[in-house]
């Protein structure tokens, strides 16, 4: 019998025969379908690790509150990366081998997913992420990796059509010129790479990047070094730490850009808001999801249940859980037993388009998950939900506003940003 996730989302324990109480379900003696996870639970990523989790449990307990897949329970089992690709391919390891766990969701950090890859192809474990960007990961081959989420490519392609499309629309806003604030990681290079690329390819100048390392305790010299390049635009990619100390340095440093557009990554989190209050305000941001957009039941539910807005982390996090769902569902009707390779296989031939199976509407910005082989500029993708899309918002008062594309936008883009 598979282990038991220790969770306040999990169902209550299986009994021998399936009954039903007060609208609940009690599940049967059938082995659960386990998923694993592997998130940033503690350290200074837990606050977005945090959020994922979150997504994941409102959908397991959806699923489980219907009675699970047609009577068997799903539960998830969680790993802790801290943060640390090596810790990632522990805990990885553990969830296969002792926890024997069907599926993983993961990993949030580029370069924790790429070494859990590894290991998931290695032992033939479906994976699948919700949230990480690096365009490596859907370049390797591996015939166990999927991707929800979009990749870099695909979020600074957003990021600078809508530089484009708002300085088009407004003679006003200046975006003759770019420059990128990022850490050194392979998820930061790749983001100056598309940046460069596509600034080039819209007759933008690129002006080069500023790199720091993740983590830093000061971020001065890096700022004022930003503020001697003199961009019409800055775009930004960081963690949540890194964001606010970021968002502090530029107000401390007295350097107020006309417009920064940010990945979405640590500006979406709660934990930014909370750590540098109305300094957010006029900051751009480049979401997978946004509060108001789609899905206002599942957002009511989420609020009501964790205090706190969805964001894109989350949003991604609940998405891909009920793409798991509905793979599970496909195989079971049709007549099979759900286990690693059927799984793979149902994930590589899979289509969801505008719903998933309970009547529930994709909740992200576009309508249809299916995971696809393409190649772009040399870069191959294999396994990658080619659909995904972005949002682009704006803080104001404190609140992210969409502004582009424009037939969904809340609001005009305040230009330039007033930072107070």
């Amino acid at each position: 019998m598979k282990k038991k996730v220790v969770a306040v989302t999990m169902a209550t324990a299986m009994m021998a025969s399936s009954l039903a109480i007060g609208g609940a379900t009690v599940y049967a003696a059938d082995d659960p379908i386990v998923i694993g996870a592997v998130y940033p639970m503690t350290g200074d990523l837990a606050d977005s690790g945090k959020t994922m989790q979150q997504g994941i449990d409102m959908a397991i307990e959806e699923i489980n509150e219907a009675g699970g897949i047609d009577g068997q329970e799903v539960q998830v089992i969680y790993g802790d990366s801290k943060g640390d690709s090596a810790t990632g391919m522990t805990e990885a390891e553990r969830l296969i081998t002792q926890e024997d766990v069907d599926v993983l969701i993961g990993c949030y950090q580029s370069g924790v997913t790429v070494t859990v890859a590894q290991i998931a192809e290695q032992y033939g474990v479906p994976l699948i992420t919700a949230n990480a960007t690096s365009d490596a990961l859907t370049a390797n081959g591996y015939q166990y990796f999927f991707r929800l989420a979009p990749t870099n490519m695909m979020f600074v392609r957003d990021m600078v059509d809508f530089i484009k499309d708002a300085s088009e629309k407004d003679s006003n806003v200046a975006g003759k010129s770019v420059a990128v604030f990022t850490d050194n990681s392979e998820v930061g290079q790749q983001t100056c790479e598309w940046a460069k690329y596509w600034a080039e390819e819209n007759g933008i100048d690129y002006l080069g990047e500023i790199l720091y390392t993740s983590g830093a305790a000061d971020l001065s010299s890096e700022v004022l070094q930003l503020k001697s390049m003199n961009p019409d635009v800055v775009i930004a990619d960081s963690y949540v730490s890194d964001a606010i100390l970021f968002t502090k340095t530029l107000n401390e440093q007295g350097y107020n850009p006309n417009m920064i557009i940010c990945k979405g990554n640590g500006f979406t989190e709660a934990a930014y808001l909370d750590g540098v209050g109305s300094l957010a305000n006029g900051i751009v941001v480049a979401t997978e999801f946004v509060v108001g957009s789609k899905g206002q039941e599942v957002t009511d539910k989420y609020k009501e249940k964790y205090g706190e807005d969805m964001n894109g982390h989350s949003a991604e996090a609940y998405t891909t859980t009920w793409v798991l769902i509905d793979a599970f569902k496909n195989i079971k009707e049709a007549g099979g037993e759900i286990g690693r390779d059927s799984i793979r296989d149902e994930l590589a031939q899979i289509k969801i388009d505008k719903e998933f199976s309970n009547g529930q509407e994709i909740i992200l910005p576009y309508d249809t998950i299916s995971f696809e082989e393409d190649e772009f500029n040399g870069s191959p993708y294999l396994n990658q939900n080619l659909s995904a899309t972005l949002t682009v918002t704006q803080i104001q008062d404190k609140q992210y506003t969409p502004i582009w594309p424009y037939d969904i936008a809340g609001a005009d883009l305040v230009y330039p940003a007033e930072y107070k």
